[in-house]
């Protein structure tokens, strides 16, 4: 047997960016393949337990399972970014705190999640007037929307699913999703001049494109949003 010499890539020769997603999320992996395919970077991915029932107390329980959930990245990485991908966790949980639980585990440059991500992103777009599409109940939505509103903008017009398990959430049409977009510009008019898709498990990189080009607003999705902060925060480019 031969022992051969090796030679080492450099430590982050690429951006490196990390994402937590819910155990029941079926979506965002394939949609950030999708958006980054390009980008050149290491994208590494843990889960977060998450009980497939939606509700506010199972949001606020994921905080409990974050540190664990980070520590099972690579003992030594360090990350120029992180997203924690929970729109409606993140509501729950606080930007702070998911930032501090994450960076007690493993060094990170930045922290978001999509919540955050879509109030700066409506800020860089210049949008005040926003039409929410929830897939969830109407206690868990309403809690988006008065976060919101409390951030500066305004949400005359939303539309939600009111379903309750995550399971089905993934499995959501994208033409439904259209659908429900294009009836929320409709009965909107010019009361809005965005449209948020609040979900990272709702499939919508397909259809974005097609309602702001049916509406002529911008339209967002939860993952597209946080895409687009995790590259803004780590220097690639990324178009909203």
């Amino acid at each position: 047997m031969k022992t051969s010499t090796y030679d080492l890539i450099p430590e982050n020769n690429v951006k490196q960016i990390g994402l937590i997603v819910l155990q029941s999320d079926v979506t965002i992996e394939d949609e950030f393949r999708n958006y980054f395919k390009d980008a050149g970077i290491s994208l590494l991915v843990s889960r977060i337990p998450f009980e497939n029932e939606v509700t506010v107390e199972s949001l606020q329980n994921m905080a409990g399972h974050l540190k664990k959930s980070t520590s099972l990245f690579p003992l030594t990485h360090s990350f120029d970014a992180v997203g924690y991908a929970c729109t409606s966790g993140a509501m729950q949980i606080g930007d702070k705190k998911i930032a501090s639980l994450i960076q007690s585990e493993r060094p990170a440059n930045f922290v978001t999640n999509p919540m955050q991500a879509a109030l700066t992103a409506f800020k860089h777009l210049g949008v005040k007037n926003i039409g929410y599409i929830g897939p969830y109940s109407a206690a868990v939505c309403q809690t988006m929307i008065n976060h919101i509103e409390a951030n500066g903008h305004n949400v005359p017009h939303a539309i939600i699913f009111d379903e309750e398990e995550d399971k089905y959430v993934g499995r959501i049409s994208p033409e439904t999703i259209y659908d429900t977009a294009i009836n929320l510009k409709e009965m909107a008019g010019e009361e809005i001049d965005a449209i948020f898709i609040s979900c990272t498990n709702m499939k919508c990189i397909s259809i974005l494109p097609n309602i702001k080009a049916v509406t002529g607003i911008p339209a967002l999705s939860s993952n597209m949003v946080l895409a687009w902060d995790l590259a803004r925060s780590s220097d690639i480019p990324f178009e909203l």
